[in-house]
């Protein structure tokens, strides 16, 4: 382009029939990659057979709209015969519309499905696909609020649930008895900030139930204080996270503090000339706060004698 410097992205749009052909290429490409139809058999495959036979040759423009009672249907010939398409096949068939749909579900948009590995597919027909359930293309399945219904309805959720949090030297117990809490109600994603949102209505509405609890129940300083910076995102997961690592650095630092001041109320100092500590107390303390009382002590002996008021006899 004239007058411009630099390098320009250039978009390159596809003619219909460019378009076409380029869906049929992705349709067969899933076959081989991901269904794990052979390279060599991916037009005698019964799976592209049959597919071939319904008359389903493109991926967008025809797979993803099947149903699992299309899938069902499936025929193809064999022997000069058409034959219903063996259940292995169309379990197949099935997972992998599934796998389209739930991927695109999670993504909140359309996928590509040439991304798609193996591996991934192989894991959602093994541990999430289930083969009773109608397919719902992913566009329907955040659907008008259901979720939300059904949470509403069978978990019966209860901010009295949660106990208050008042003071630091109970953060421990009180953490583990918070994500009992959570379990209980079915609400632990919402504070894993590794949660995909799936169904925006029904992340909102326990994200402003769980921010009210925490208003309720947090009520140690600190706490509070990073709840109510949160007031307008209202975001569980960071909440919950701001707020363990801020009342677990100040339990460390209480706890070492406690030691600290036991191990000093109970140690006995020589006189202002001596830099040993007497007592059982010198045994039990810690190596590098021993040395550093020693320092104390030497500093104090060397910079402080005309303060004889100070010391010990």
């Amino acid at each position: 382009m004239s007058g411009t410097t630099g390098t320009a992205s250039t978009v390159v749009t596809l003619s219909p029939a460019e378009e076409k052909k380029a869906d049929k290429d992705r349709l067969l490409t899933d076959l081989v990659q991901v269904c794990g139809v052979p390279c060599a058999r991916h037009k005698d495959h019964p799976i592209a057979l049959a597919l071939k036979h319904d008359g389903v040759l493109l991926f967008h423009a025809d797979f993803i709209h099947l149903t699992a009672a299309d899938i069902d249907a499936l025929l193809h010939e064999k022997g000069g015969a058409l034959v219903p398409l063996e259940l292995n096949f169309k379990m197949i068939l099935r997972a992998f519309l599934a796998f389209y749909h739930h991927q695109s579900h999670k993504k909140r948009g359309r996928i590509n499905i040439l991304e798609a590995a193996a591996g991934q597919f192989k894991n959602f027909q093994s541990t999430e696909c289930d083969p009773t359930k109608e397919i719902k293309p992913w566009g329907l399945a955040i659907s008008k609020n259901q979720g939300l219904a059904d949470w509403n309805k069978l978990v019966k959720p209860s901010a009295q649930d949660f106990k208050p949090f008042r003071e630091a030297n109970n953060w421990v117990d009180y953490k583990d008895i918070f994500m009992i809490t959570l379990e209980a109600q079915n609400l632990t994603h919402l504070v894993d900030p590794t949660c995909v949102v799936v169904d925006e209505d029904l992340h909102k509405a326990q994200q402003k139930f769980l921010y009210k609890a925490f208003r309720d129940a947090l009520l140690h300083h600190e706490a509070k204080s990073i709840v109510k910076f949160h007031k307008e995102t209202k975001d569980a997961a960071l909440i919950w996270q701001k707020t363990c690592k801020t009342c677990d650095e100040s339990m460390s630092t209480s706890l070492n503090g406690d030691v600290i001041l036991g191990w000093l109320t109970s140690a006995r100092l020589d006189d202002g000339n001596g830099t040993e500590l007497k007592g059982s107390a010198s045994h039990s303390a810690p190596t590098g706060l021993i040395n550093s009382m020693r320092c104390a002590l030497i500093r104090r002996s060397t910079t402080c004698k005309q303060f004889a008021c100070y010391r010990i006899r």
